[in-house]
């Protein structure tokens, strides 16, 4: 599967809940997310990593990859698990290390089919992450809320806080709101 996503950085929150609101997207969640990313060196060519992510509704597992623009379609292979501990020794026992617990608190509405997540990620602004089937649809959603498609960000999380915001996050273990420094 294809994971197509663009970004914007630096927004403002409550501006673009009034504007998602003001163009009738659903509002479906407000929740913080706790993530576990796993990573074999041999997979640091293509950034392959896989990642457990739990919120108090539901757990997914993940394997994702990036080796193109966000917004060209990376991949991303997603499932519902049911229970963390037993998918941390499925993972432990396919030898593949913890690199990182890592949080982040998520707003997500949907509007045309296109999901609109405003992302709050430890020492970084706020970001808006827009994801859908294709470029076209995602593309109207950010005009639609008066975004300039000059200012999308085709970067991974992880890329833009390393290379925007100069947070080394691959040396960190632990990348929580507590405890964003250890």
């Amino acid at each position: 599967m294809q994971e197509i996503e663009i970004k914007f950085l630096n927004i403002d929150p409550i501006e673009l809940e009034n504007k998602l609101l003001k163009v009738g997207a659903e509002k479906l969640s407000d929740e913080m997310l706790e993530e576990w990313i796993y990573k074999k060196p041999e997979w640091a060519e293509f950034q392959g990593r896989v990642r457990i992510r739990a919120t108090d509704k539901k757990i997914k597992v993940a394997y994702k990859e990036t080796v193109r623009k966000s917004s060209e379609g990376n991949t991303e292979v997603e499932f519902e698990a049911s229970n963390k501990e037993q998918i941390v020794e499925f993972i432990n026992k396919l030898g593949i290390p913890l690199v990182r617990h890592q949080q982040k608190r998520r707003i997500h509405y949907v509007i045309n089919n296109v999901s609109v997540d405003i992302d709050f990620w430890p020492l970084i602004p706020p970001l808006v992450e827009i994801e859908g089937e294709n470029i076209k649809d995602i593309e109207a959603v950010a005009v639609k809320l008066d975004f300039s498609l000059q200012d999308v960000c085709n970067l991974d999380a992880r890329q833009i806080i390393k290379n925007i915001y100069h947070v080394d996050i691959d040396a960190l273990t632990e990348y929580t709101f507590d405890n964003s420094l250890d």
